[in-house]
């Protein structure tokens, strides 16, 4: 293996990790502890830049936030009436230019209500990654909706 192949291979997974670490961020932000929020959001100053443009598509009611902390706000409202969530990151597909990159990752995330059912979302992510002086951040996401529903459970 080259070295410039090692350092791709590198990039990727430090690219990929990316949107694991926002997966876990975001199931902190949905737990009704400050302090466990709080961790979220440091989370999220770790994987976005300062001015990343965030987003959702396709949802009926998309919302749009400018940096991480426009974005935990985001999430932390869309999360605030359940009492469990879990965000599950699938197949990822990452290419990198140079210092640039394209992450595509498929999400499950799951939701509970106070009635015991279940909102279920399935998406991709879309992000546009940069490498920065600290390491590879996301500077644009959009998670768009491919499908959704409830599922009763007892």
């Amino acid at each position: 293996m080259s070295d410039r192949t090692a350092e791709t291979v590198a990039d990727k997974h430090e690219i990929e990790y990316l949107q694991r670490l926002y997966a876990k961020a975001t199931d902190k932000l949905g737990k009704k502890s400050p302090d466990i929020r709080e961790e979220g959001r440091r989370i999220y100053h770790r994987i976005f830049a300062p001015h990343a443009q965030i987003r959702t598509a396709n949802t009926g009611s998309d919302f749009v936030a400018d940096g991480p902390d426009g974005w935990a706000g985001v999430a932390e409202n869309a999360l605030k009436d359940y009492i469990g969530t879990q965000h599950l990151i699938g197949t990822q597909l990452a290419e990198v230019d140079g210092d640039q990159g394209v992450l595509e990752s498929y999400l499950n995330a799951w939701h509970k209500n106070a009635d015991n059912s279940v909102y279920y979302f399935l998406g991709t992510y879309i992000s546009k990654v940069r490498r920065y002086e600290d390491g590879w951040k996301i500077y644009d996401m959009t998670l768009r909706l491919d499908t959704s529903g409830i599922v009763q459970t007892t």
